[in-house]
């Protein structure tokens, strides 16, 4: 399915961000990988595609609109086109209560959570709508589209938040350019996110939050395998009816999301009338 596409992976070397690399590879497909840390970038390069015939790994600060611009120019040297950006790049930011947390810090995990999707967005579609098609998937994070905001967590979740209604309004600008813009909340991965919740420790995050992420590292988590796949999915034509929307990709089933009829108006976006999961409700 994904034999001869394109992908940018941003925050593609660790976490939910190398298990989508590592499937897309395995699938066939050509990948440019990011992140500001090179040696991790070159380390997952090593691991996945070692001769790198199918692979690309830049240093790219995605809040960094001239970084950005260099990886979309390398990516089309390289590779001729972009079929598929996945917008993983992301950082947790300052933990703790509001008024402890440095307005720094929380600044720029608005500029990497969020204004890193929307650079690279704003990047790719030139290039997406003169091919007259292309797949943008952001990630969501914990909590959002759950019914528990999350407290001690308030640049974090508002960026992530703010990722969604970015998905949601981007899908409807450039639906008629046959682009499909699509969100995965990918579920409890234990990821780096984990083990800094942990460092920072129970009174800074708080005991619900402590108490779960320690309860993920026990029981080892969602697989990010999950998300993989779901990104395997919406990248392909069967989820070419699908855009806007926020997708579990640990509860909502691929059989589900291929029927082009169940894609109803409240159903899988930010103000979906539910309960827990990402049903529209029933009466």
């Amino acid at each position: 399915m994904l034999k001869d596409k394109v992908y940018i992976i941003t925050g593609g070397s660790r976490g939910i961000g190398l298990a989508i690399y590592k499937n897309c590879i395995k699938q066939g497909a050509s990948v440019v990988i990011c992140s500001r840390n090179i040696e991790e970038v070159n380390k997952a390069i090593e691991e996945v595609d070692p001769f790198q015939k199918k692979s690309l790994g830049l240093r790219i600060d995605v809040s960094n609109i001239s970084d950005v611009k260099d990886l979309v120019k390398t990516t089309i040297k390289r590779f001729g086109k972009i079929d598929v950006l996945v917008n993983n790049a992301g950082t947790y930011g300052p933990i703790g209560i509001l008024e402890t947390n440095s307005i720094e810090d929380w600044k720029q995990t608005i500029n990497i959570n969020l204004m890193g999707a929307v650079n690279c967005c704003k990047e790719v579609l030139p290039l997406m709508k003169k091919n007259k098609s292309g797949k943008i998937i952001n990630l969501a994070g914990a909590g959002v589209g759950g019914s528990k905001p999350l407290a001690r967590f308030t640049a974090y979740y508002t960026s992530k938040m703010a990722i969604v209604g970015f998905t949601e309004s981007l899908a409807e600008e450039v639906k008629d350019e046959n682009i499909q813009v699509n969100c995965i909340s990918p579920g409890g991965v234990n990821t780096f996110f984990t083990d800094y919740l942990l460092k920072n420790g129970l009174e800074r995050a708080g005991k619900e939050m402590f108490d779960q992420a320690t309860k993920q590292k026990e029981t080892g988590g969602d697989s990010p395998e999950l998300a993989a796949k779901m990104v395997e999915f919406l990248a392909g034509k069967n989820a070419n009816h699908i855009t806007g929307k926020l997708i579990s990709a640990k509860w909502d089933s691929l059989e589900f999301l291929k029927k082009d009829g169940n894609m109803k108006k409240n159903l899988f976006n930010l103000r979906r009338i539910d309960d827990t999961f990402f049903y529209e409700k029933r009466n």
